[in-house]
């Protein structure tokens, strides 16, 4: 379990507060090329450690930059207090390499901690497991967020570096009064290997308010990076959607492309709507203030907040159930807000969600009151002005009688039936299979099509594959049904360079379960079938379940393009 599928009621909190602050920062700032730049210009360690000398944010004030959240309508502040390069923002007595030993000589984390607390504003703590300081850090080449490069003076030694972690994170929970949250970032790794669940219960230990994200294989909530995905709220988790002003890196650039304020209000808008919290990323310029062209558009988002809120804080989404991709609700008891992201060509609104009409309804902004007719079985809300409003982003708020006021959400229709043919084989193809379970940062199961290896003479050279991020909470169902009772022999079909190979995965069906030890192929796309066994299937319909069991590394599975059932001999006791 990579999250809890329902948040305890302590931390209701952070659903309720929808918004928060990202801030990005670290030595990596005074080269102004993004928190990543040591990684992705293969920067040698002992010349990037030298700007731990020359760091000295002299300008920085942990009020303002909780006045810039405050002004901006975020309610929690989430900040970077160690990123992959491995330095600390914190005064940390397990390493030397701090912000205490730069010219600047202060803790800045302690120093924002205590802003907060004196402002009431949440604070959560981003650390980042993956360390490319940290001479016991075991790299493994060619591995995501793993350095490829040998340097004198390390000691790969994952217990020592397992005790430095999780030292510094009872650090920050035990040194600093009230934190709020933990945001991990080690997607590479499992849970077994990051010991979160023992991370997670030591956090809450200490801080029994305290969110907890998913990067450390068990958490709180899913954090999907520059997407805005409904799907894990649909399924009752929480999720926090996170994405940076500016494109590209999330540390302090020198000429970044800035997203626009619409786009940054109207995907807050859909994450709420979602069911989501939304976590808005500024990269502080190495002096530690925060850069005036982010800054405006956090204010733009505030500006708006100010007058609709109310839509906004302490509601509930309606995953897939908006109008429109431009027509979004929210709610709160017998209130609804309706989200105009986009002004209509008339002067009413057509809505089919709603099973009955609203006792009133008024623009929230301007407190104009609005008609409301009905048309069939649709609630049509009328009058609405000639211009919008507001430029960015308008609500309706609509007000009923009781908190039953939508249509019930269609159930997804059951994946076909796949009948056996009694003497030849058959496909079971991911286009055809229900999905189940999300994975790391909230991501379903993808299906995407990739080239044939080989390709059959006269078939296309293309077909469905389930794409390789699969962790065991994930699982791949097909609905089988054979004619007879009969005895298949199983394959599947996968392809997994020979970096990642190694993991192991489970085929369950009619009460009959076979493993199988994924393969090293040539590459990505050159398919093997893996062969695990005989079940005895009974006449009709069975479940047919795969997914991983032990994953070589924690975000890569295998590619899958089928699994393969053909027909043996039938088994003993049975009649043809």
């Amino acid at each position: 379990m990579i999250v809890k599928p329902k948040l305890d009621p302590q931390l209701k909190w952070f659903p309720e507060a929808r918004f928060g602050m990202f801030v990005h920062f670290g030595i990596y700032a005074l080269l102004g090329r993004g928190e990543w730049v040591q990684y992705h210009e293969n920067i040698p360690r002992e010349e990037y450690e030298k700007l731990a000398r020359r760091f000295n944010p002299k300008r920085f004030d942990a009020d303002e930059w909780v006045r810039t959240a405050r002004r901006a309508g975020c309610r929690y502040i989430t900040v970077t207090a160690k990123h992959h390069d491995g330095f600390c923002l914190f005064d940390s007595r397990l390493t030397d390499y701090k912000i205490t030993n730069t010219p600047f000589k202060r803790d800045l984390i302690g120093e924002l901690i205590n802003a907060c607390q004196r402002d009431g504003m949440r604070i959560i703590l981003y650390y980042s497991q993956p360390d490319w300081h940290h001479p016991n850090y075991v790299h493994r080449k060619g591995i995501f967020k793993d350095l490829d490069c040998d340097r004198d003076g390390d000691d790969p030694d994952w217990p020592r570096f397992l005790d430095y972690y999780i030292g510094q994170v009872e650090e920050l929970c035990t040194n600093y009064g009230r934190i709020d949250g933990f945001f991990f970032d080690g997607v590479q790794r499992t849970q077994k290997q990051w010991r979160g669940r023992q991370v997670y219960d030591l956090i809450r230990q200490h801080q029994p308010g305290a969110v907890v994200n998913d990067r450390a294989g068990y958490g709180d909530y899913f954090t999907p990076e520059r997407s805005l995905s409904a799907l894990p709220a649909v399924a009752g988790y929480m999720v926090e959607a996170c994405q940076s002003v500016a494109r590209g890196a999330w540390g302090f650039q020198k000429e970044p492309q800035l997203y626009s304020s619409p786009h940054l209000l109207h995907s807050m808008i859909r994450m709420a709507a979602a069911n989501g919290n939304y976590l808005l990323n500024v990269g502080p310029k190495p002096d530690g203030t925060l850069p005036d062209e982010w800054v405006q558009r956090l204010a733009d988002v505030g500006d708006w907040l100010q007058e609709h809120g109310k839509a906004i804080y302490e509601t509930q989404g309606c995953p897939l159930g908006d109008e429109s991709e431009d027509m979004l609700y929210t709610r709160k008891a017998e209130r609804v807000f309706l989200h105009l992201l986009r002004w209509p060509e008339t002067d009413r609104v057509e809505l089919q969600n709603l099973k009955k009409a609203p006792l009133r309804a008024r623009m929230l902004k301007t407190n104009t009151k609005l008609r409301i007719e009905t048309d069939g079985d649709a609630t049509v809300i009328c009058g609405l002005p000639a211009s919008p409003p507001d430029p960015f982003a308008n609500v309706i708020e609509m007000v009923f009688d009781s908190d039953e006021m939508f249509r019930t959400l269609p159930k997804p229709s059951p994946p076909a039936v796949i009948k056996l043919a009694r003497t030849k084989p058959t496909s079971l193809t991911p286009d055809s299979a229900l999905t189940r379970g999300f994975g790391f940062k909230g991501s379903p199961l993808r299906v995407e099509g990739r080239q044939r290896s080989p390709a059959p003479v006269g078939v296309a050279d293309t077909q469905p594959v389930f794409s390789s991020s699969w962790q065991p909470e994930q699982k791949a169902e097909w609905i089988i049904a054979a004619p007879q009772p009969m005895r298949c022999s199983i394959a599947v079909e996968m392809a997994c360079p020979k970096l990642y190979a190694g993991g192991t995965f489970l085929v369950d069906v009619a009460g009959q379960k076979l493993r199988g030890k994924v393969p090293a192929t040539a590459g990505d796309t050159d398919f093997v079938a893996v062969k695990l066994g005989t079940v005895d299937l009974p006449e009709g319909e069975s479940k047919l379940k795969l997914s991983p069991e032990r994953l070589n590394i924690a975000y890569y599975f295998a590619n899958v393009r089928q699994v393969i059932l053909r027909p043996g001999s039938s088994p003993v006791g049975s009649h043809n």
